[in-house]
């Protein structure tokens, strides 16, 4: 008796088992087998309870029958869960609380949404954060700090020694002077600093950092918020006229009809923020007469205009993109900006160029085919060594000058002064 009661109580433990295991799995460890593995244990449950109850009757046929049965059930039990305990063996199902996942699954998409808001308020009101670890100084910045900074974090990794660098040398000094208290003995700082961009523009902002420190008091972080304070000074669309004049207003040259020095200035330092922004290229060259004061000495200053004006609509007719640039840059050079070109495109614009001008068949005495022509300087913005509009146009300035070196009537892009000056030995 004592045994089929335990037997009847063994065979419904596992149907509870069954049911619970079938309830708990992600991916169904029993599957379809449930039903049979329930049928199974809850008919050894009923057989050995019948048991129980016709024992006292003594009914041989009936109880071997029932035996039969209840052994039958215990060797199926066996038979049915060696499959399902096969496939855990072999990592094909996981057996996670479908419960717990979905609270999982409902934390990971709450956090989700928390960054983009977090994100989106950081962008709206231009405050980023960081955080320092100590005492390895790993510093990690959120999305804004990258674009109060300039960068991308596609090809920037922040290190404290480059972060500092891009402040002002004494907001740097100051500034690391906090952070190294605020690792080593707690505390807080707030304050202001300028900050240099990669193109050049200076921003101002307000850095606020706080000590975080363990149980036994020493310093593990610093976190901190750094607040972009400075005002608005352009719009992010294309001004009209590139804004060249300091109302918005586009100023010309009287003389040539071209953009001038004003706004061909203004247009360059917006051009070159947009590249940097964009990770785009962009192209300068510049245009000079060959010899053009010897040329106004010999035809009087009045034919001199006349020709400069010439020179002037020839550059400006030839073909290019919508947005490139046109403008009087000296007395005698012009400059033309080319947005999205990069080197080898700048020079064939300035090649197409010197084309358009000895096309005019000007008449030159001073040049030895009697033709005047015009000599140019290119130059090319790139991320890996230029970082300020004023290097764009210094060296469009010394390939001009190294065009007029080697005699004039030719194009000439920027060479390193070490290339260029062992190029000029071998000549």
């Amino acid at each position: 008796m004592i045994t089929n009661a335990l037997m009847a109580i063994g065979f419904l433990a596992i149907a509870f088992a069954v049911n619970d295991l079938f309830a708990a799995t992600e991916t169904s460890v029993l599957r379809h087998r449930r039903g049979g593995l329930m049928l199974v244990a809850l008919t050894g449950a009923l057989t050995q309870t019948a048991l129980m109850v016709v024992a006292p009757y003594n009914i041989a046929a009936l109880d071997q029958a029932l035996g039969v049965v209840s052994m039958l059930s215990f060797l199926a039990l066996p038979a049915l869960f060696w499959p399902s305990i096969r496939r855990i063996k072999q990592g094909h199902m996981k057996i996670v609380s479908r419960r717990l996942l979905t609270r999982a699954r409902r934390a990971e998409e709450a956090v989700r949404a928390a960054r983009n808001w977090l994100n989106m308020a950081e962008q709206a009101g231009h405050v980023g954060h960081w955080q320092l670890t100590v005492p390895d100084n790993r510093l990690i910045w959120s999305d804004e700090m990258f674009r109060i900074h300039g960068l991308w974090k596609e090809h920037y990794s922040p290190n404290v020694e480059t972060a500092l660098a891009a402040f002002h040398p004494l907001d740097g000094k100051r500034l690391a002077g906090l952070l190294q208290d605020a690792a080593g003995n707690g505390g807080d700082f707030d304050v202001a600093v300028k900050l240099r961009r990669p193109d050049g523009e200076i921003r101002q902002v307000i850095m606020r950092g706080q000590a975080v420190q363990n149980w036994i008091g020493t310093v593990e972080l610093v976190n901190g918020v750094m607040v972009d304070v400075t005002e608005p000074k352009r719009l992010e669309s294309r001004p009209p006229a590139h804004a060249g004049a300091l109302d918005g207003t586009a100023t010309e040259d009287p003389l040539t009809g071209l953009a001038d020095r004003l706004q061909f200035d203004a247009s360059l330092g917006y051009e070159f923020k947009r590249a940097v922004r964009s990770k785009k290229p962009l192209g300068l060259v510049l245009i000079e007469i060959d010899q053009f004061y010897r040329y106004a000495a010999h035809y009087g200053a009045r034919q001199a205009d006349i020709c400069l004006r010439n020179v002037a609509q020839a550059v400006q007719g030839v073909p290019r993109r919508t947005g490139d640039i046109v403008a009087r840059y000296g007395e005698t050079e012009i400059a033309v900006l080319l947005p999205l070109a990069d080197g080898a495109g700048a020079l064939r614009v300035a090649s197409q160029i010197m084309e358009a001008v000895r096309a005019l068949g000007l008449i030159d005495a001073g040049r030895d085919d009697g033709v005047l022509s015009v000599s140019a300087g290119v130059a090319a913005f790139t991320m890996d060594d230029l970082y300020n509009p004023l290097e764009l146009s210094r060296r469009a300035t010394r390939a001009l000058a190294d065009a007029r070196l080697y005699g004039g009537d030719r194009v000439v892009g920027y060479r390193e002064p070490e290339f260029a000056e062992a190029l000029a030995t071998r000549e």
